[in-house]
């Protein structure tokens, strides 16, 4: 059974899951073709392999956008958290939502190959999953992750996850301290005066469509980097207008084909983050969408979050160094 552990030092919660050891061994990136190992469970007609379905959108044909449960969860629905405190060590159960999207019925599209429409269903529905899940009092963050080709990503068919935690993952919380401290000192949201400055500079711009610019940050941590971000103020993902959806998409595709041609059809991750459930940081945090392509960084999750997943409890571990010879 999977469990929440917290690091007391580096203050971040890690998910021990013993139950995924594929996750274990190394990293290796799927060729651009793979050789299939049985019916893609992705594809129209597999449905059968994911039959519990969670939400759709319906497009020309058929469905265009899948969410059902994720096979194998990091977090699972069912219980409560039941913090608890283990002497000097907090733990958690493993509660939370792992849902896997199925991003379009087209096996070998990615997101670059979409058009605003099919990209604008597809935002549509993170942002009822990302309403829906706000609902649940045991929930105080969603999360949208997409990996493309990245070393962990099982099959090519473009899917993402959807995940909702019982506390702010490490990665949001720093975000969170940051622009709670900016706003402490100038009453202004540190997201708006970035918009700004990109947008005064000009060198930072990489496109813009209606109300969203994307840009790649000033203190860029990956190489092409890329922020989407609306000029409206708005904490949560899950109150985007219908309206706004369509430049976001547009945008969205535009960036993403600009990647494929500038960086050679990059693997990358794509995270969106946005406020806290309970809105306690309204006032101060701006959703946005980061992207980083895959040019010799691994990362996956692990970036997105802050959350680390680790296939072998500590114990086990120990166990096992113990008994080597």
């Amino acid at each position: 059974m999977a469990e929440l552990r917290r690091d007391p030092i580096l203050r971040r919660w890690v998910i021990m899951a013993p139950e995924r050891p594929g996750d274990l061994g190394p990293a290796r990136i799927p060729s651009a073709d793979p050789a299939p190992a049985g019916p893609c469970p992705f594809c129209p007609g597999s449905e059968h392999l994911n039959p519990v379905e969670i939400a759709r959108r319906d497009g020309p044909g058929g469905w265009s956008v899948r969410v059902t449960p994720d096979r194998q969860p990091l977090l699972r629905i069912e219980g409560e958290p039941g913090a608890r405190g283990v002497g000097m060590f907090d733990r958690m159960n493993a509660v939370g939502a792992h849902e896997l999207v199925t991003d379009t019925p087209d096996h070998v599209a990615g997101w670059a190959d979409f058009t605003p429409i099919e990209m604008q269903r597809l935002l549509s529905v993170y942002r009822e999953r990302a309403r829906d899940l706000a609902r649940d009092p045991r929930f105080r963050h969603v999360l949208v992750l997409k990996n493309r080709g990245t070393p962990r990503s099982r099959y090519r068919h473009a899917h993402s996850h959807v995940l909702a935690t019982p506390f702010v993952p490490r990665r949001l919380e720093d975000e969170q301290s940051g622009a709670r401290a900016y706003f402490a000192r100038k009453e202004r949201c540190v997201f708006c005066d970035l918009l700004a400055e990109v947008e005064g500079r000009g060198n930072l711009l990489v496109a813009q469509e209606g109300d969203f610019v994307a840009f790649t940050p000033f203190a860029s941590a990956y190489p092409f980097e890329v922020w989407v971000m609306p000029r409206t103020h708005l904490a949560q993902y899950g109150e985007q207008a219908d309206d706004d959806l369509y430049a976001l998409a547009a945008l969205l595709v535009d960036v993403l084909a600009r990647i494929r041609r500038v960086c050679d059809d990059p693997a990358y991750s794509i995270a969106l983050h946005t406020g806290a459930l309970d809105g306690s940081d309204a006032d101060v945090f701006h959703w946005h969408i980061e992207i980083v392509p895959q040019l010799g960084h691994e990362r996956g999750m692990e970036w997105a979050t802050g959350i680390l997943s680790n296939p072998v409890p500590p114990e086990t571990a120990a166990a096992a160094l113990r008994d080597e010879v």
